[in-house]
């Protein structure tokens, strides 16, 4: 029997995507050419901003509402 599960939320989707920068940089620390603070920073940003735009789009076009 198949079990419906629900969609996780917004806000833990997009800690999980700032949790993938870090585990990046990381990876990165222990490379040739670490990143530098700058840069992290920059890719943290990009994560919010690309799930601030996603909010604004989910705002504008409502999913789900039979009228």
């Amino acid at each position: 029997m198949a079990t419906v599960t629900e969609p996780r939320p917004l806000a833990d989707l997009e800690i999980d995507s700032v949790l993938a920068v870090e585990a990046a940089w990381g990876v990165r620390a222990r490379g040739i050419r670490p990143w530098t603070t700058a840069e992290y920073l920059d890719a943290v940003a990009k994560v919010h901003a690309r799930y601030a735009a996603f909010r604004e789009w989910q705002r504008l076009h409502p999913q789900g509402v039979d009228e």
